[in-house]
Parts: structure tokens; C-alpha cells; sequence
């Protein structure tokens, strides 16, 4: 079986490559953006040829769509989270390909909700405050559509916090990760965060791959299922809990208020996972 993964050099992507290479039947094909990756093939998947040509070649029969940005940026997100997508699905059409792809969607689609709407199941309205949120939204919006209207086979894994080393620095763990880095090495004699009142949903990544591979194979067209732990846990309770596995003490934390503009700040959100845990008994 030829599985395509793209942005397999990830954070994310890289620990599903381990996963999946464990399997001897599967022939894996990974995409990167940049010639500075040595492991995959190069592609901008913002190019609608590039993505053509790419899927002409490969003809896979499975496509994890991993690649993606979350800069908060709207011409960055909506060419790396939707036009990827378009571009992807497209494909599938002009080559008539039948092919089963899983598209990463997140928790930042359900946006800003009450605490008594917890646990978020998947037919909650999806209300985004982020730019990143907003172009997840449309990606689902696609998928919909071309699930509707074209036919194809796809599925999606709304995926609510990952945790795990070398995450991104542009989220709240890699942000927390680098910092101690830092204060290891003598750069800093602080770390400084912001509001850690918030509560969130964290999997751990290897956790997370196991349920994206569930929904691949046992997801219905066109459907959503929710990935997370089913808990939240309060940022200051994840942090103390990271800086004692790294030896520390809270004692280097400082906290400072940060007036983000047009922030608005969701106080609790965690996920319903009865709808993909049903998958679970399929797979064994």
C-alpha cells in the first residue's frame, strides 16, 4: 500500500513516519518544502501543478495531509492550510485516483465557547477567534464539499493540543521548552510566560499519531472525530509538571500580563471523544 505523508519533516510528521515505517506493508512517500530536508519529495503544495504531478507519480492509495502553518497570518495559513488542501483534492479529481486522505483539523475551529459546553463533541457550532482557526474552518468546509459534491474519500481528525519535545516555539510548549533550554545553558536567568489560568486538551504526539491512524482506517467519509486526552488541565499545572521532569524548580517562572489586541482568550475547552473511541474496538 503507498501511503503519501506531507509535511513528514514536522513536528508531528516525523513521529508518524516511526509509526507507520513499523508497518512492513505499507510503502511510505514523504513531501517537504524545502531542499534543505534531505528525507522526501520536494514539493510546494501551495502549487496546484506541483501537487498534480506529485499524485500522478506516487498514485497513492492513502494520504495523510500533515503540512499546514498556524502564524496567525492570513495569507501564510490560508495558502498553507486551505490552498494546500484545494490542491490536494483537486488532484485526486483530474487523476481519478481513488485514494483515502486524513486531513488535521483543530480545536481552535470551536473557538470560543462556555464552559458548560464542555466536552466539545463534533457537532458543535464552530465559532474560530483566530486567523489559524478560521482557515481550519475552511479546510472543513472543503472537505465537505468534495466529499458532496465530487465523491472522494476523506476524513478528519480534529486535533485539540499536542505535547511533546521539539514541538513548534510558536506554541505554548515549544515556547516552554525553549526557555529552559535557554536558562540550562546560562542565556537566561528567568523564564517568562504570560496567563497560565487557561485550561487546555493535551495528547501527547505519539498518542495523537495512533488515533490519526484509526480514523484513516476506520473513519467514515467524510466525517470528524476528535483527538485529545478528553481532560483539561490547567497551564500552570502542565508547567510545573514539565519544569520538575527537567529538574527545576517554579521558582525561575515569571508570569507577566501581555495585552495581545483583539485576543480573546477561551477560559476551558476539552474534547468528547465517544465518537472516535468507537473506532477503537474496529481496530483490534
Amino acid at each position: 500500500m503507498k501511503v503519501l505523508i506531507t509535511g513528514a519533516n514536522g513536528f508531528t510528521g516525523s513521529h508518524l513516519v516511526k509509526h507507520l515505517q513499523q508497518n512492513f506493508d505499507v510503502e511510505l512517500y514523504l513531501t517537504t518544502h524545502t531542499n534543505q530536508d534531505t528525507n522526501g519529495l520536494i514539493c510546494d503544495l501551495t502549487n496546484a501543478n506541483a501537487v498534480n504531478n506529485l499524485i500522478q507519480e506516487i498514485q497513492p492509495d492513502k494520504i495523510y495531509h500533515l503540512a499546514g502553518s498556524f502564524t496567525n497570518d492570513y495569507s501564510i495559513d490560508y495558502a498553507n492550510n486551505v490552498i494546500s488542501t484545494k490542491n490536494i483534492l483537486d488532484s485526486l479529481i483530474n487523476t481519478k485516483m481513488p485514494c483515502r486522505v486524513l486531513l488535521i483539523g483543530s480545536a481552535a475551529e470551536y473557538g470560543l465557547i462556555q464552559e458548560s459546553d464542555n466536552p466539545v463533541n463534533e457537532d458543535h457550532p464552530l465559532n474560530p477567534v483566530s486567523i489559524y482557526g478560521l482557515t481550519k474552518v475552511y479546510q472543513t468546509h472543503l472537505m465537505q464539499f468534495y466529499c458532496q459534491v465530487h465523491n472522494l474519500d476523506i476524513v478528519i481528525a480534529r486535533t485539540f493540543n499536542l505535547l511533546g519535545k521539539n514541538i513548534s516555539k510558536q506554541l505554548f510548549i515549544g515556547r516552554i521548552y525553549q526557555q529552559i533550554e535557554e536558562y540550562k545553558s546560562g542565556k537566561t536567568d528567568k523564564i517568562i510566560l504570560g496567563d497560565l489560568q487557561s485550561k487546555r486538551d493535551y495528547i501527547h504526539v505519539k498518542e495523537a499519531i495512533k488515533y490519526y491512524e484509526i480514523v484513516m482506517n476506520y473513519g467514515k467519509t467524510g466525517e470528524i472525530y476528535n483527538v485529545g486526552s478528553g481532560t483539561s488541565v490547567r497551564l500552570s499545572e502542565l508547567l510545573e509538571k514539565i519544569i520538575g521532569e527537567n529538574d527545576l524548580t517554579m521558582d525561575i517562572i515569571e508570569t507577566k500580563s501581555r495585552n495581545y489586541i483583539n485576543k480573546i482568550n477561551v477560559n476551558d475547552i476539552f474534547a468528547d471523544l465517544s465518537k472516535v473511541n468507537l473506532l477503537i474496538g474496529l481496530g483490534k
